[in-house]
């Protein structure tokens, strides 16, 4: 089952419309730009625009809530001319496991074109076949890259170019993925504060909790803070009381979730 479309726009042949499309815009005047719009849909438009000026006549944007974030059951789409036939394909895509192009953006730090993807020979027949649906959907040239947020709250573009552009120039490239890295970063900072106010965890609880995510056992835990492994069950139960969760693996990733905890600290 496809989970629920929060967004999207510009289904279809209608366009989203922004005020600056013909606009070059350089990467740091639309950061400050952006900062300044206090809608979703309008930091959308914006990067819209940012890249119709840089030769781009369809673009996708797709934000990937981390595991045990209050959304990470829901989909929010931004789309700008690929269609619904076209997107309904591609999360059909991503529930099968095969969506390709997206998942190898996800892996790579570089953007992936479809035509380079194309050319891998581990690619499987049903990963091959998903490809070329976007060839029979009129996708000629493109390419996906990702863009990162806080407590892994990503994001993934998908970019059309014109029939002949099979690549984009390197200062459009660079900054594109620039323009898409600021757009989601205003995106996060507008979304997050709408999902409402995250648990509140005293300092221990936090501690406790951060190292369960490390996988350690309560008899380690109390060890490490030098506490009894009777009083570290006794965060825990309050833990799952305050996170909603009944197992350790789901208070660990609601943790991480709602950015109460964090592995690298």
């Amino acid at each position: 089952m496809i989970a629920k479309v929060l967004s999207f726009q510009a289904m279809g042949e209608s366009r989203s419309q922004p005020a600056a499309a013909a606009d070059r815009m350089d990467p740091t005047a639309f950061e400050a730009v952006i900062e300044d719009l206090l809608r979703l849909e309008e930091v959308w438009a914006a990067m819209v625009g940012f890249a119709q000026a840089r030769g781009v006549p369809r673009l996708g944007y797709h934000h990937l809530p981390p595991p045990g974030a209050p959304d990470a059951g829901l989909l929010r789409v931004e789309n700008d001319g690929f269609g619904e036939a076209l997107l309904a394909q591609y999360l059909r895509a991503r529930q099968a496991g095969v969506a390709v192009l997206a998942v190898s953006a996800q892996k790579s730090v570089q953007p992936v074109y479809l035509d380079e993807l194309e050319l891998r020979p581990e690619l499987s027949e049903r990963e091959r076949m998903h490809l070329a649906g976007y060839r029979a959907a009129g996708v000629v040239n493109g390419l996906a890259f990702s863009v990162y947020g806080p407590n892994a709250r990503n994001g993934l573009f998908a970019v059309e170019l014109s029939r002949d552009m099979p690549r984009l120039p390197p200062e459009d490239l660079a900054a594109l993925r620039w323009g898409g890295q600021a757009m989601h970063l205003r995106y996060c900072n507008l979304l997050v504060p709408q999902l409402g106010a995250p648990p509140s965890l005293s300092v221990r609880e936090a501690e406790v909790l951060a190292w369960v995510a490390r996988g350690k056992s309560n008899a380690s835990i109390a060890e490490i803070l030098g506490i009894s492994a009777h009083t570290v069950d006794a965060h825990l139960r309050r833990i799952y009381l305050k996170l909603g969760v009944v197992d350790r693996i789901s208070a660990a990733l609601r943790g991480l979730g709602f950015g109460l905890i964090r592995l690298d600290a």
